[in-house]
């Protein structure tokens, strides 16, 4: 029977090809690529003649090859995906010819590799469970400040790509939004020049001078768990507000227990409400 192959490749170093990916790249005939300049590049890494080998492209505006490739697959010919690094499903064109061939009953397999994503968690010392991944995000600042002032609702660790001429303006909106928190920036992992910054808000003055703006990004920061506030607690402290001298730090506390919120960061809206 025939299988869809989907093989992951490298992310930067060609040694990080797996025994199980090598072999399916050797003996496997038909190829689909995202860039096949970038796939037969690698091949000539690896030592693998490709002079044999059927390759196409197949990337984000390929639809239309979608069935030629179930006809090659109907047939009985195993086809390999591939994209230009990592698992050709994350942020990749691989979905739309997964589902088709789901639809039609074909076999599908996959040949396993390294992933950006994990290799990111791996090193930002960041907790890993839960994890949330949102591939690239939006271009524009005004949908970012939105993005990420809906993650600081969810709790665990949120990954995402970013491209080298938006990396500082994405680094400045998140700590507009989230002013207390820490930001991981990895950058060009596995490669010669893999680097990785724990970025907190003071360090926007030299941001140049931490973060290289070439290369490929994954992004990453943690919301802690909002606890809950039982019920005695919020009580006793809206007692002690009520019955002692009211004042604007004391509601910034009990705003900021029932939010989960930082309190200084509701009390300077509270105090900017006021001047309104």
């Amino acid at each position: 029977m025939s299988s869809l192959i989907l093989v992951t490749l490298p992310i930067g170093n060609a040694k990080d090809i797996t025994v199980r990916a090598l072999e399916g790249l050797k003996t496997g005939i038909y190829f689909y690529a995202e860039d096949t300049r970038v796939f037969k590049k690698l091949l000539d890494q690896l030592e693998i003649s490709y002079h044999d080998k059927y390759i196409d492209s197949f990337h984000d505006h390929s639809e239309g090859k979608i069935p030629l490739i179930i006809e090659k697959l109907q047939s009985g010919k195993d086809v390999y995906l591939v994209s230009d690094a990592g698992s050709p499903m994350i942020s990749d064109p691989a979905f739309p010819i997964i589902r088709k061939a789901i639809e039609l009953n074909l076999e599908i397999k996959t040949l396993p590799g390294v992933t950006s994503v994990v290799t990111a968690l791996e090193l930002s010392g960041l907790p890993p469970h839960p994890f949330h991944f949102w591939g690239f995000i939006s271009r524009t600042k005004g949908e970012k400040k939105t993005f990420f002032e809906h993650l600081g609702t969810i709790s665990g660790t949120h990954l995402f790509f970013e491209a080298p001429h938006r990396i500082y303006e994405t680094i400045e909106t998140f700590f507009d939004i989230h002013p207390e928190g820490e930001l991981v920036v990895t950058r060009e992992l596995t490669k010669m020049y893999e680097s990785v910054s724990r970025l907190k808000r003071e360090h926007l003055r030299n941001l140049s001078e931490l973060v290289l703006d070439k290369g490929e990004f994954v992004v990453l920061f943690h919301i802690e768990d909002k606890k809950s506030v039982g019920n005695s607690e919020l009580s006793a402290m809206v007692k002690d507000y009520l019955e002692g001298k009211p004042g604007t730090k004391k509601l910034a506390k009990i705003f900021a227990k029932i939010l989960g919120e930082d309190q200084k960061k509701i009390y300077d809206q509270l105090i900017g409400s006021d001047k309104e």
